[in-house]
């Protein structure tokens, strides 16, 4: 039975990866499970899978100890999620906490030798030479859950990264492949939600819809197969149906493909390296009409160009770019700025915040804090 702690239980990927785990109920045991502030969701999953730690980072205001089955430990604050890395000696803890602050739990398992199953990018691209140079020291393997991500992992199973002439991520193209630019500028909230193919929280939503996403990934890819950024290309394929592709020196082209649901990326992170029967279905290749691909176009898209520039910039970079876009993406949310202006606040930040400190944790957070604190404080004066 393989003991596993769950940070981000009541988002869209914890409670995925609980609808895996229920197909198999022998099969695992739940030490921890986090949420963010969704107290209601969480008291519930806890009596539902009797973990023995729960934790609401985002503070909490009510008794979560009083809420819990008798004998749970409660934690509250950033620190819940470090506490649940370690309670009840996980095998593997699922990291799906949105941002930057997956990324102090991800090193605590490097600590800890413990495996991690990865959904949250941003660890990677705002500290991935720190979590490569932990992971050196560490017996701890990393599973990627991102399904680009892990359709690379499943590609270079049996093969070597030496072998690699490039790897090839497919976007969607969001909401807005067909927009003029002028359009795209003045997308409300609800249009950038409605993304084509994949159901996503609302901030991963709006990264694709901006084609930041992509743009994450191409960092994620760079520092989970340790590639150059020469050989990260991105392609648009509207069918979302094969998920990556890799091409070897020798001219042949592996593409993982399958349905459009992130249960399946889940239980292969969690199972790896058996194959369990699928929780999701199959593929009916009768039904597949037609498989397109496009260039993605970084004139009406410019963030995945700027995280490109920014990967190959190095430093604190990637670190500047994803605060940014992080306050953007949120100031956008609440409708306090256009669709627009997402980009801009990216692109204004990475030229102002140039060479700003980011190899430790302490200089990771304080890059980020000043970055996003500076936007919220001026987004409405900022001339671009």
């Amino acid at each position: 039975m393989k003991k596993i702690a769950i940070l981000g239980a009541t988002g869209s990927i914890g409670r995925k990866a609980l609808d895996v785990i229920d197909r198999t109920p022998e099969e695992f045991k739940i030490t921890s499970l986090t949420a963010h502030n969704d107290f209601e969701a969480l008291v519930g999953l806890a009596k539902k899978y009797g973990a023995g730690y729960v934790g609401l980072s985002g503070g909490g205001g009510r008794d979560l100890k009083s809420a819990v089955p008798p004998g749970v430990k409660a934690g509250f604050g950033p620190e819940a999620l470090i506490e649940a890395c370690g309670f009840g000696d996980p095998d593997m803890v699922l990291i799906a906490v949105v941002g930057i602050a997956g990324l102090a739990p991800l090193l605590e398992c490097l600590d800890r030798g413990v495996d991690v199953a990865l959904a949250n990018k941003e660890s990677l691209v705002c500290g991935g030479a720190l979590v490569k140079e932990k992971q050196k020291s560490s017996g701890s393997k990393i599973y990627p859950i991102d399904s680009e991500i892990c359709a690379i992992f499943q590609c270079l199973q049996g093969n070597h990264v030496k072998d690699i002439r490039r790897v090839i991520l497919t976007a969607s193209g969001g909401p807005f492949f067909d927009w003029d630019k002028e359009r795209i500028e003045k997308a409300s909230v609800q249009e950038a939600l409605r993304h084509p193919n994949w159901s996503m929280g609302r901030k991963i939503t709006v990264d694709s819809a901006t084609y930041m996403n992509k743009g994450f990934e191409v960092i994620e890819t760079k520092w989970m197969f340790d590639l150059e950024p020469e050989m990260i290309d991105v392609v648009i394929h509207r069918q979302s149906t094969i998920h990556s592709m890799v091409e070897y020196r020798d001219g042949a082209v592996i593409a993982q493909m399958g349905p459009t649901d992130m249960r399946q990326p889940i239980q292969y992170a969690l199972f790896w390296p058996r194959r369990p029967d699928t929780v999701v279905g199959y593929l009916d290749f009768a039904k597949l009409a037609k498989l397109t691909f496009d260039a993605p176009d970084t004139d009406k898209f410019p963030c995945l160009r700027y995280a490109k520039e920014a990967l190959l910039e190095g430093g604190s970079a990637p670190l500047v770019l994803n605060a940014a876009n992080d306050a953007a993406v949120d100031l956008f949310l609440r409708e306090k700025i256009n669709f627009g202006r997402i980009e801009r606040l990216v692109e204004y930040s990475l030229s102002k915040f140039s060479g700003m400190p980011g190899a430790t944790l302490e200089e990771i957070t304080d890059t980020d804090a000043a970055v996003k604190k500076h936007i919220y404080d001026n987004f409405d004066r900022i001339r671009i």
